[in-house]
């Protein structure tokens, strides 16, 4: 599939883009410096050349050109006398005619020499010069490359006042070779500085990532389940150890998560099956209180009522159970534990009950201690006191269910029952005996 250069450039790492795109700024940084500067150099060397040009046309043409006797050693020039220089060229024509006449350049090789006219008249000087002043301009060399500047001047023949057309001109190969130099220089030293930035770039983008590396390494571990992993490492005032910070809090979060999730799982799987428990205690209670009805056990109207009045308070302690498994949806929430004394006798009267409503055979006696009343609400000083024979211990009917349900049943809903049943569970007697009895051809004491 074709991909564009936007997928190319999202499917490069991070620390190959830094790298890249620092490589390149200096690169392009250096270029940018590099050819200006070289610009810049060539501009000044060309402005200093052209003034030594002008200078000598001015005023300094006697250093290299200066009029003799009647002839100078070996000189076409008859009456001019010529100063060997091997920077500056001097031609001289003749100052009727305009013919080249003789140069200073007379004993070096002619391949060095530039491509000069072969007339040069006192008109072609004032036509160069127009407008005052010296305008230099290139002349070729042997092989036609313009490496010479030149201008034209003109200067006195002779004591009769001719002037005579001179040419000067200076070699501009000197300043070429020193911006090749330049320029040789700076690409060396350009490409070791790119190198060394692109090795220190490396190193450090590698450097900083580390601490991300880490990061991923432990977002790893925490995805395969571990979640006690916590990054460090990283110093804290940098943009790695915040993000650090920041998901150490974020991990301490979830792991606190994921405990109390555990917890509330746990808490409720205890709940329901202390529940699925519970409901059985008013379960066999209702159905003992039925089978005595259909068995006809209920004889008096009185018994009739405190069986239904059982029934109805079993019904409304299984619907209480009922809510509290429907409250297991806002576990989460945790439910603060409403803590208040209880008073276990109206327990303990209705386990009683509940027993001889399942074993009609039996007799069931609660043995409480003095009770004292603070204020509107009555507690209980000492444990309940709760004594079964063996006949009653060793049966696996309502009677042992009951017994172990006493000591489950402490302190749920007990506020509740105890308001109903508290005139009922202490007939007036203090320090006595709350006894509720019924009789058979068998006997026991709970």
């Amino acid at each position: 599939m074709h991909q564009t250069l936007a997928d190319r450039w999202s499917r490069i790492s991070l620390r190959t883009k830094i790298t890249g795109v620092t490589v390149l700024m200096l690169t392009l940084g250096l270029l940018v410096s590099g050819i200006g500067t070289a610009a810049m150099l060539r501009s000044y060397v060309e402005s200093q050349l052209e003034t030594k040009l002008e200078s000598i046309a001015s005023s300094k043409i006697s250093e290299y050109l200066t009029r003799g006797d009647g002839g100078s050693s070996g000189s076409e020039g008859g009456a001019f006398d010529f100063n060997a220089s091997d920077d500056v060229f001097v031609a001289i024509y003749d100052a009727n005619s305009g013919t080249f006449l003789a140069h200073n350049w007379g004993t070096r090789d002619p391949g060095v020499f530039p491509l000069i006219p072969k007339r040069l008249t006192q008109a072609d000087v004032y036509s160069q010069n127009a407008g005052g002043g010296y305008r230099v301009f290139s002349l070729p060399d042997a092989n036609g490359d313009l490496t010479f500047r030149g201008v034209y001047a003109v200067m006195y023949a002779d004591d009769q006042g001719n002037l005579a057309p001179i040419l000067i001109a200076i070699s501009s190969q000197d300043t070429e070779r020193l911006l090749a130099a330049y320029l040789t220089i700076f690409l060396g030293f350009g490409i070791g500085v790119v190198l060394v930035g692109a090795l220190l770039t490396r190193m450090l983008v590698t450097t900083t990532f580390t601490p991300l590396r880490e990061v991923e390494a432990t977002a790893a571990a925490i995805a395969d389940g571990d979640f006690g992993q916590r990054l460090g490492g990283a110093t804290p005032n940098t943009e790695v150890g915040r993000l650090n910070r920041s998901l150490n809090t974020m991990l301490n979060r979830i792991d606190r998560a994921f405990r109390d999730r555990a917890r509330t799982i746990d808490q409720m799987r205890r709940f329901v099956g202390d529940a699925s428990h519970e409901l059985r205690t008013p379960l066999v209670s209702v159905r003992g209180y039925a089978e005595l009805y259909r068995m006809g056990a209920l004889q008096n109207p009185e018994d009739v009522a405190q069986a239904m009045d059982r029934i109805e308070k079993e019904a409304v302690r299984m619907g209480g159970l009922v809510e509290d498994l429907l409250a297991l949806a806002r576990l989460d929430e945790a439910k603060p534990l409403d803590l208040a004394e209880v008073d276990l006798v109206p327990l303990a009267r209705d386990a009683a009950l509940d027993t001889m409503a399942a074993n009609p055979g039996r007799t069931v006696t609660v043995i409480a201690p003095e009770a004292i009343e603070t204020g509107s609400t009555e507690v209980v000083s000492a444990d309940v006191e709760v004594d079964l024979d063996s006949a009653s211990t060793r049966s696996s009917g309502p009677m042992a269910f009951a017994g172990a349900t006493l000591a489950r049943l402490r302190g749920r809903r007990a506020n509740e029952q105890g308001d109903e049943d508290g005139a009922s569970a202490r007939p007036g007697r203090r320090g006595g005996r709350a006894a509720t009895t019924a009789r058979s051809g068998r006997g026991g004491s709970a």
